[in-house]
This record gives C-alpha cells, sequence and structure tokens, in this order.
C-alpha cells in the first residue's frame, strides 16, 4: 500500500558495461513492459501523460519511463530506479550561479532553494545537489545523487553545512528535521560556470539497485536496519467535529483550529476543474452542484478487490487557484489541499466566507482509512483525475484560511 498516493514517474539509470552482449527483447521496452505490469499488479497510480503540450491523456500505465543510458567498463549491467513525486519535482530549480561564488553564499543559496519549497514538497524532504558540468549535466547530477551511495569527503561534509543550515532556519513546525538527508555530486564545469540543480524528494524516498552479471541479478541496496525517528512537536490545539452539511459551523471557523471532518466531499483536481470550467463557460449542466460543496484537490490509487479507495491525499493547492475563483464565487463551500494560495484567491475566500483546510502530506495510505464510500461519478476517462464522491468519517483536516 503506498505511503503516498502519487506513485511518481520512474526514472532508470542504467550502465551497460562494454563488454555485454544483450540478446532478447529490446532492453529499454522490457523496462517499460515490466513497469507497466509492477503498477498494475500492485494498483500503483498510472500518473504519465502521452505529450507534456500537445496530448495530455493518460497512458494508463505509468509508462514510458525516463532512461539515461551510460557506457561503463566491464561486464556487468548496473541498473538504478527512482520513483519520484510530482509535488516536491515542481519545487525542484535549476540556477547558473556566478563561478566566483563563496562557500558560504553557495550554502545559503542552496538553503533559500530548499525552503522555498515549503509545505508543497511534503517535509522532511530527501534533497539531491547536482554542482558543475552544464545545465542539463548538473539537472540530472542531482537526480543521480538520490540513487548514490559512495561520495567524497568533501561532498559529504559541504552536503552536511547545508543540512544543518536549513534546519536551523526552518520553520518552527519542522525544527531540526525539514530536511532528512543530502547528498551532494560536484563535478568539472566550464570556467565562466557554477550550474547549480536541487532536486526535492518529499520523505517517501522510493529507489533501488542491482547489478546484472552473466544473467544474474544481484541486489545492491539494501534498507537500513534502524531508521532514526525524529520528534516533530506541535502546539496541541483543541479539535472540532464537524459535519460537511453544517454549513454555519464550516463558516464559523477560525485559521488555525483543527477539525474532524464527516460527511460527503468530492474529489478532483487539474484535469477534472479544467472540465468544469469548460462546462460553466459553455453552459452546461455541471456533474453535482457546486453550492456549499467540499472539494479535496487528489488523485487515489486505484482500488485492490475488498478496498473502498486505494491512497489518497492531498495534491499542491495553488494549481487550482485560477479555476477555484470561480468555484468559491459560484458558492464553493470549503477547499481541501495542501499548500498556500494566492492573495487574491485568499481574499475570494474570505469575501464569500468560505474556508480552505489542509490535510497533511505524504501519509496517503493513513488518510484512505477515514473514506467510508467512494464511488466515481464523472469523467471517468480521466483515470485517477476523475471526480469521485467520497463520505469520510473524522478526516482530521487544518483550517488555513
Amino acid at each position: 500500500l503506498p505511503l503516498c498516493q502519487d506513485t511518481g514517474k520512474v526514472i532508470v539509470f542504467l550502465e551497460i558495461g562494454q563488454e555485454v552482449k544483450m540478446t532478447g527483447e529490446y532492453i529499454e521496452i522490457a523496462i517499460n513492459q515490466s513497469i507497466e505490469k509492477c503498477y498494475k499488479d500492485n494498483y500503483f497510480r498510472k500518473s504519465v501523460v502521452k505529450n507534456a503540450i500537445f496530448d495530455r491523456k493518460n497512458t494508463k500505465t505509468n509508462t514510458p519511463c525516463v532512461i539515461h543510458t551510460k557506457i561503463i567498463e566491464g561486464n556487468k549491467v548496473n541498473i538504478k530506479l527512482l520513483i519520484k513525486g510530482a509535488g516536491s519535482e515542481n519545487k525542484s530549480r535549476l540556477e547558473m550561479l556566478m563561478p566566483t561564488i563563496d562557500r558560504t553564499e553557495f550554502i545559503q543559496k542552496c538553503g533559500e532553494i530548499i525552503l522555498s519549497a515549503a509545505e508543497n514538497a511534503c517535509p522532511p524532504m530527501f534533497v539531491g545537489i547536482g554542482a558543475g558540468l552544464t545545465m542539463e549535466g548538473a539537472a540530472l547530477l542531482s537526480k543521480e545523487a538520490l540513487v548514490t551511495e559512495v561520495f567524497s569527503e568533501e561532498e559529504l561534509n559541504i552536503a552536511d553545512e547545508i543540512k544543518t543550515y536549513v534546519n536551523s532556519i526552518a520553520p518552527n513546525k519542522y525544527k531540526d528535521c525539514f530536511v532528512l538527508d543530502i547528498k551532494l555530486l560536484s563535478r568539472e564545469t566550464h570556467i565562466a560556470c557554477l550550474p547549480l540543480a536541487i532536486t526535492l524528494n518529499c520523505h517517501s524516498d522510493r529507489f533501488s539497485s542491482c547489478s546484472i552479471i552473466n544473467g544474474n541479478i544481484i541486489y545492491n541496496h539494501q534498507i537500513p536496519d534502524f531508521i532514526e525517528q525524529i520528534p516533530i512537536n506541535e502546539i496541541q490545539k483543541s479539535k472540532k467535529y464537524i459535519l460537511t452539511d453544517d454549513i454555519n459551523d464550516i463558516k464559523a471557523l477560525k485559521a488555525g483550529e483543527k477539525i474532524f471532518l464527516t460527511g460527503e466531499i468530492y474529489v478532483a483536481r487539474d484535469m477534472a476543474h479544467k472540465r468544469l470550467i469548460d462546462f460553466i463557460n459553455q453552459d452546461k449542466t455541471l456533474p453535482f452542484n457546486i453550492k456549499n460543496k467540499i472539494i479535496f484537490y487528489a488523485g487515489p490509487c486505484p482500488a485492490k478487490s475488498g478496498e473502498i479507495i486505494g491512497s489518497i491525499g492531498p495534491t499542491t493547492a495553488s494549481r487550482m487557484d485560477k479555476y477555484a475563483k470561480i468555484l468559491y464565487e459560484k458558492g464553493l463551500i470549503a477547499t481541501i489541499g495542501k499548500g498556500n494560495r494566492s492573495i487574491e484567491l485568499l481574499n475570494i475566500i474570505k469575501s464569500t466566507g468560505a474556508k480552505y483546510f489542509t490535510a497533511q502530506g505524504g501519509i496517503a495510505a493513513l488518510l484512505s482509512q477515514y473514506v467510508e464510500k467512494s464511488e466515481i461519478i464523472a469523467f471517468e476517462d480521466l483515470g485517477t483525475e476523475a471526480i469521485y464522491k467520497l463520505y469520510v468519517k473524522n478526516l482530521p483536516l487544518n483550517v488555513e484560511i
């Protein structure tokens, strides 16, 4: 059961020995077929669309994956695999720094980028940093760092300094644990350049590796025998039990309160919102009456036999801001997501007496336990982005606005 509903885009680092001879299925086809089978058999969410610009239909296989191939010495094949969620990916950054930047300035710049991700990247996080090469080379290094286990002493030292700096100035909620680990790879570059790429990864650190030697598979990555537990101190506030049809109770909530929500809510995210607004612009009847309803920004994993719903958790709310303006003005009473909203939308929410709730990111497996009924009511062709109607009981939420 995936801890997070975003079971990611698969990234493969493929190292092929110069002396290796391959027979049978073309290796990239074999890799993609294996990924498709894995995602189907394990009911993982399929999140890949056919084309970024021209055709954003879901492939419904979570393929094709991204494969980076490198020729190495010897007679073995090394495969490193990383599953990368999009919430943290959207907050990853690439910058071209001045080549004369000093160590302190470099650490501060990394800290600024990492902290700017805030709640949208689901801290506590793992961070990969790539420095050097070229623009695209640094970005690739930052991904490779997340699946690498051997570093130079210099790389380890500066990574530790960045981690210490970030955690020392992190928000109180994540003091000392905004970042769980930083891995940094630094390589050669042009005299006029200092490319810096930072790949953010939520606390679902999903990677593995193996080697193939003479047809035998040897797994290299071992799960640690222990996991360091870092306490997160949070001021406990009184919690309220709220029903979704008690509109006056919802309007009376104050920012900072914690609630348990019970009743009907609707699940919709990016593409479903685009269609809803298209319906409104074309004067078509919406799949459900927006007035006094609550929308949960989410895209659940498929349900296994006997399950009500797969893992379900909040996606980044700000992506829906341009659509939410119209929906709030038409009577939407609340939305549920993660992260901050735009100032414009914040003012609209306040002026309509509506609310914005947040759910804890990265614990979708746990949040699915609060769902007692689930059905798809519209746009089933969108796969995980279809509109669901749920009945939730005591769903734990924070009142943000």
